[in-house]
């Protein structure tokens, strides 16, 4: 799956190079298929949509299996093509987390077009424990020095997480020991949101003594000769996504610091407010930010078994799942009322988080 072509085909490549497919298709972004299509299933695609992706699903989980995997060990192991222009080399999260949570979703269609497929699952308990044994370090996950450029090794990495607010979105769960994510993401804050910045030599999204959540750090020494490409560019994209993540893991300060110092750099003083910049104008990462949303109201739509779930905070907000939008309120005692604008929603059980409580 080419991550960056130009269509029709005959076309010359951008700036007639090839840049990440057809030769070097990006591993992070054949995953993040597998997850979307998941998404799609959740939404209400349906069953025979499932159906009709599921056999090239396959192929796509088998393809990425022989070629990163081969030892069945639940690792992917080798060079990795990644979206930062790069490749990764040996385990890291960043993938890593990606792998877990698509086999988790692969596990959860397969149950619904092909239920003796439980090879998904297998392979994510191997790889799950495996992943988390060899990466982390006390504080965050780290990557085994491997001596190849662009690694980013003793580093925190920002998207070290990615693959688990994925999983959150999908209500797949903790595809990682739950205290050792929240003790992550209070390192990435800590370490990764600065206040100030100097001339770095990459491309400047943040200045002067703004605040932005870097890329990547070396909290602890160890920065490579060459260094995580990007890794002192500040990207909107990862902010919303890490401060949603800081969210749907309880909490909230750490959330509210990375939203602060975004809109402030994007309050209409300096910058266009409604163009977040960061490879180039209206950059897709930005929208990340949608999932602010439903980490905040707790807000969660299965298609599949058309319940609906809904957060216990008060307040009126809106909402986008499935066909349809428009407004769930939520009362202070609990009470949940859903208006639903547009579009239809069929829903046989609704929760709500006061509903839940013993």
């Amino acid at each position: 799956m080419p991550h960056r072509v130009v269509l029709p085909r005959y076309l010359p490549h951008l700036h007639d190079v090839a840049i990440g497919g057809p030769e070097r298709p990006a591993l992070d972004g054949m995953l993040g298929a597998v997850l979307k299509a998941y998404r799609s299933v959740l939404d209400g695609a349906g069953d025979d949509w499932l159906r009709g992706h599921w056999p090239a699903l396959r192929h796509l989980m088998e393809h990425i299996t022989t070629t990163w995997d081969p030892d069945g060990d639940g690792v992917l192991q080798g060079d990795q093509p990644v979206t930062y222009d790069i490749s990764l080399h040996g385990p890291n999260m960043f993938v890593g987390g990606l792998w877990l949570a698509a086999l988790l979703a692969m596990h959860r269609m397969a149950a619904i077009v092909e239920p003796a497929a439980a090879a998904f699952l297998d392979r994510f308990t191997i790889g799950r424990d495996t992943y988390d044994k060899l990466l982390w370090n006390g504080e965050f996950y780290a990557q085994p020095a491997t001596g190849e450029a662009y690694d980013f090794g003793r580093g925190c990495l920002s998207d070290q997480l990615l693959g688990q607010w994925w999983a959150h979105q999908l209500d797949l769960g903790h595809i990682l020991p739950a205290d050792r994510v929240r003790t992550a993401l209070a390192s990435i804050v800590r370490y990764n949101l600065r206040t100030g910045f100097a001339e770095h030599g990459y491309r400047v999204f943040a200045d002067g003594d703004e605040t932005g959540l870097v890329v990547c750090s070396w909290p602890h020494g160890g920065r490579p000769a060459v260094p995580l490409r990007y890794c002192d560019e500040v990207w909107t994209g990862v902010e919303y996504q890490v401060a949603a993540h800081c969210l749907y893991e309880g909490m909230p300060e750490e959330a509210t610091a990375i939203l602060a110092g975004l809109q402030h750099r994007y309050d209409g003083t300096r910058r266009n407010p409604f163009n977040e910049v960061e490879c180039g104008d209206h950059y897709v990462r930005a929208m990340a930010g949608w999932s602010l949303l439903d980490a905040y109201t707790g807000f969660h739509y299965d298609a599949i078994t058309r319940t609906l779930r809904v957060g216990d905070r008060p307040g009126r907000f809106p909402f986008v799942a499935g066909t349809a939008w428009g407004t769930v309120t939520v009362a202070a005692d609990g009470r949940v009322d859903l208006d639903v604008l547009g579009g239809s929603l069929p829903v046989d059980v609704m929760e709500s988080a006061a509903s839940r409580r013993p």
